[in-house]
């Protein structure tokens, strides 16, 4: 199976213009995943979202980084944040990494639960200004989960 991601952006363009974008409130990323036959998962975050953008409507720009701070991950195992369905193999690892395949999230999001919903709040949030890949291994195959990333200005 190939690996498969859905990406889902709500209140503001990755921050592409942070001047403008700060009276919108945080930034919200959803990315639902779905493992190849080998467990894994490796997607392009603005690369993701500038195809899908290009597929459904011409109204916003192609992002080439995004912006921000990372205040608020949250990882759900299953399709579409349901756990019961398809949860990938517990103990799975998530990493996001920068262009220098520097996992930004500092190892934090290695072994995560198959059944529960995790959250991690930084105390001090993470600065980025890049393309992120968010990769997952130990997944199990065609397994499935959400990741919800929240960026503060």
């Amino acid at each position: 199976m190939a690996t498969a991601a859905v990406l889902t952006v709500s209140t503001n363009n990755l921050y592409m213009n942070p001047a403008l974008d700060r009276a919108k409130g945080p930034c919200v990323i959803t990315l639902d995943w779905t493992s190849t036959d080998l467990g894994v998962v490796s997607k392009a975050i603005c690369s993701t979202y500038n195809t899908a953008v290009a597929a459904g409507s011409s109204d916003y720009p192609n992002v080439s980084a995004i912006v921000g701070k990372i205040a608020r991950i949250e990882t759900i195992p299953g399709a579409l944040g349901v756990p019961a369905t398809t949860p990938p193999t517990d103990q799975y690892d998530i990493t996001l990494l920068d262009p220098y395949s520097l996992d930004v999230a500092d190892g934090t999001l290695a072994n995560r639960s198959n059944t529960a919903a995790e959250a991690l709040v930084y105390e001090t949030p993470l600065i980025i200004s890049s393309e992120l890949t968010l990769t997952i291994a130990n997944a199990g195959d065609a397994k499935k989960g959400r990741m919800i990333i929240t960026l503060v200005e």
